[in-house]
């Protein structure tokens, strides 16, 4: 599953490292949104509310930062209702939930501050919570129970910004060093080995803080921003080599592909998608990217205030998912399922608690 745990950003810190690629100038216009009669001549999209007890209470608290595994049996979010699981352990002001979507069964992670990050069989969660000094990242097994904290540094240093691999040994996470002059980094923890690599490492600049991590399903690549120069980078964990991805613009990373090869950022000129393996570069002015679906395909962007669209890079074809808000992580493979948080009543029938809540759009 694509990530959620971004609740607490630092700023970044780039690394002096050699043989970086700069991205190509490459270009591709923007295909028409062809959704329209396509579109009508198919069955509806089915859609659903996810954000609620087992036996469909709704939610007494605001829900959001949804994310979808790739088969979409599984969605992770963050809720601040009490009444979506039976469990009466004492809970912050927002806690992370996952849903089993064959089950109904709810689950709520204890002690969680943020939306969790969900491995693609629902087994494993990032997430962040209080350490003995600061809030630090932790992984947990939903099945044993068994919860680690990844950064395992000193007293006072502190994590955050995680995000787990599809196949649940990886997690990538923003390590908040001690010393308020040592910059943020990037690292990933390998919960089968139980070790810790440093994925960037940058000058001894504390405005050059390195955050916002994003893994492929395996752990392989690793995207990530330079807040201090709007920079996006991916680092092979296998080769070692670092690439730099961004147009040559100020950008913001939105997450890499789960196969690795597409990486989507937004600018002040709009959202763009890079192929890795081609270097070219797809613009679509005007727009601003939320997600992309784990094979690089399927985009879920906006083109004004609130309104979702899934285009397919390939065909062209866009369907309107809804009016909402969508974080990365929100697209199931092959584009069939969307997560989405809105504050509609009029999504699915009988909502009347009138408070956000998470829906899961499914092509059909």
């Amino acid at each position: 599953m694509r990530r959620a745990v971004r609740a607490l950003s630092a700023a970044a810190l780039t690394t002096a490292l050699a043989a970086v690629a700069l991205p190509s100038a490459a270009h591709a216009a923007e295909p028409s949104d062809t959704a329209g009669a396509a579109q009508s001549e198919r069955r509806a999209p089915r859609v659903e509310r996810v954000s609620v007890a087992a036996d469909g209470t709704e939610a007494n608290g605001t829900s959001g930062a949804a994310t979808v595994t790739s088969d979409g049996g599984h969605v992770a979010f963050s809720s601040a209702a009490t009444n979506l699981t039976p469990d009466t352990y004492p809970r912050p002001q927002s806690s992370a939930h996952v849903r089993d979507q064959d089950s109904g069964k709810v689950s709520r992670i204890r002690y969680s501050l943020t939306a969790p990050s969900v491995s693609d069989d629902g087994r494993f969660a990032t997430y962040l919570d209080w350490g003995s000094h600061t809030t630090n990242a932790f992984v947990v097994d939903l099945t044993t129970g068994e919860k680690r904290r990844v950064d395992a540094r000193g007293f006072k240093e502190g994590s955050g910004e995680s995000e787990i691999s599809a196949d649940g040994r990886h997690v990538a996470y923003v390590l908040r060093p001690q010393h308020p002059a040592d910059p943020y980094r990037i690292e990933v923890y390998d919960w089968a080995t139980d070790t810790r690599e440093i994925v960037s490492d940058g000058p001894p600049d504390a405005a050059r803080d390195m955050v916002n991590p994003s893994l492929s399903d395996t752990g392989r690549y690793v995207a990530y921003e330079d807040a201090g120069t709007k920079q996006v980078w991916v680092r092979d964990r296998d080769t070692g080599s670092l690439r730099r991805v961004d147009d040559g613009t100020a950008s913001k990373l939105v997450e890499i592909s789960g196969n690795g090869r597409t990486v989507v950022l937004n600018s002040a000129n709009g959202a763009y998608v890079r192929d890795l393996r081609t270097g070219k570069v797809r613009h679509f002015s005007g727009t601003s990217a939320k997600a992309v679906g784990p094979e690089g395909r399927h985009l879920l962007y906006s083109d004004d205030a609130s309104t979702l669209r899934l285009r397919d890079l390939r065909t062209g074809r866009v369907h309107v998912v809804g009016t909402g808000t969508a974080v990365p992580g929100a697209v199931g493979a092959k584009g069939r399922t969307v997560v989405y948080t809105s504050g509609e009543t009029d999504v699915v029938p009988g909502d009347t608690n009138d408070l956000n809540d998470v829906f899961k759009w499914t092509r059909r």
